[in-house]
């Protein structure tokens, strides 16, 4: 009966960590299961941009556009296709092209 004051304290110090570690472990659980969503997010915009960037590159190359203007317009006798102008060119201020305003 000597010691029954101290193994009650311990008793109630092991009860009380048991039950603050399920609280903790149950917070970094819902951490986890946010960090998987985001990390789904993420991989599916870096997909996007990637898909993104190969867009732009082939929208780029002039002889895909012609390709893709014959194939929308096979009918039309005017085989007019507008220059692409790209930044180097303005760059340079090359004076055959001509900058013009909008105002919408």
């Amino acid at each position: 009966m000597k010691y029954t004051k101290s193994i009650l304290a311990f008793l109630f110090l092991n009860l009380l960590l048991v039950f603050s570690m399920i609280f903790i472990a149950n917070k970094t659980r819902d951490i986890e299961k946010n960090n998987n969503i985001l990390n789904k997010q993420i991989s599916k915009i870096t997909e996007d941009v990637k898909i993104n960037k190969i867009e732009l590159i082939t929208h780029k190359n002039s002889s895909y556009l012609k390709k893709l203007y014959s194939l929308y317009f096979p009918e039309s006798k005017n085989s007019y296709v507008p220059n692409i102008v790209s930044i180097e060119q303005l760059i340079t201020k090359d004076k055959n092209i001509k900058l013009v305003n909008s105002n919408n």
